[in-house]
């Protein structure tokens, strides 16, 4: 059987939560991450790996290993900073995506494991990556005014894109708020829904080392997905085309945000999208 994976980024530390929000349950035991993974296996995946830190390994692995259904394959692989002075919480995104390089070795999607992206946008993903077989990177696009946060400022990644909708650049955007809009409201922002071929390792590779050897005794400094994406994009490497979702994106930022995303899933399970038990 094709192996069609999904890779989770679940390695977060949660401070402005205040906890482990990967794993909150917010209907009942289900987690926002939960309805993700539904979604994928509806529009056709098969293959999970989650990319957690050492220390939440076992609560993870507690949590899905032999949990999904039968056919599913469940992998875990480490965001590891072992060895790295002054560091103790993950590097970013991009450090994220470089976790899997000896685990994936096919065309593969990758998410945020806090954020509700809706049935289409793993739809959309798992048909051009796995049905087209065309070799090209892609990433889900929302609207700004279906990404904010009614409780805080949030940061966002820009996109800036030609007539055919291939990326041109990223732009990260911090402090974003429905008082602080930086941008039109339709602008298309990254909230990291992305679908890479494996290519992407090496390039990726090559530029966490460049980075490690200028931030390598810092405690903040993170090295993201937008930055290997971008230097394909100016290098020619690859293009990245836009797969346009309309669904309200929505997760947890903060506390008060909770209450809103519970409420919002409990619709969905009521009008018949989601089932009351997933698996």
């Amino acid at each position: 059987m094709k192996q069609k994976t999904l890779a989770i980024m679940a390695a977060g530390m949660g401070s402005r939560f205040g906890s482990l929000k990967q794993i909150h349950a917010v209907v009942n035991t289900y987690t926002i991450l939960d309805f993700s993974i539904y979604d994928a296996i509806q529009a056709g995946f098969n293959h999970v790996v989650f990319i957690v830190r050492e220390d939440i390994l076992e609560v993870f692995k507690t949590r899905y290993e032999n949990k999904l259904p039968e056919n599913i394959q469940v992998d875990f692989v480490i965001q590891n900073t072992s060895g790295l002075p002054n560091r103790q919480k993950p590097w970013g995104t991009g450090h994220a995506l470089l976790s899997l390089k000896d685990t994936i070795n096919n065309a593969f999607a990758l998410i945020n494991a806090d954020d509700f992206y809706g049935q289409l946008a793993f739809k959309l993903i798992h048909d051009v990556l796995f049905e087209n077989n065309n070799n090209q990177n892609y990433f889900i696009g929302y609207a700004l005014e279906n990404t904010l946060s009614e409780f805080g400022t949030v940061s966002r990644g820009e996109c800036i894109l030609n007539e055919q909708h291939e990326l041109i650049s990223v732009i990260e955007r911090t402090n974003i708020s429905k008082e602080n809009l930086q941008m039109p409201l339709n602008t298309i922002v990254s909230m990291n829904f992305w679908g890479f071929t494996p290519d992407i390792f090496k390039i990726a590779e090559a530029l966490f080392e460049s980075f490690l050897e200028a931030h390598k005794d810092s405690e903040t400094a993170e090295f993201y997905i937008p930055k290997v994406v971008d230097f394909m994009i100016e290098e020619k490497i690859s293009t990245f085309n836009m797969l346009e979702s309309h669904s309200k994106w929505f997760g947890i930022t903060y506390k008060e945000d909770e209450a809103k995303v519970t409420e919002q899933l409990l619709d969905l399970i009521f009008k018949g999208v989601y089932p009351t038990k997933l698996w």
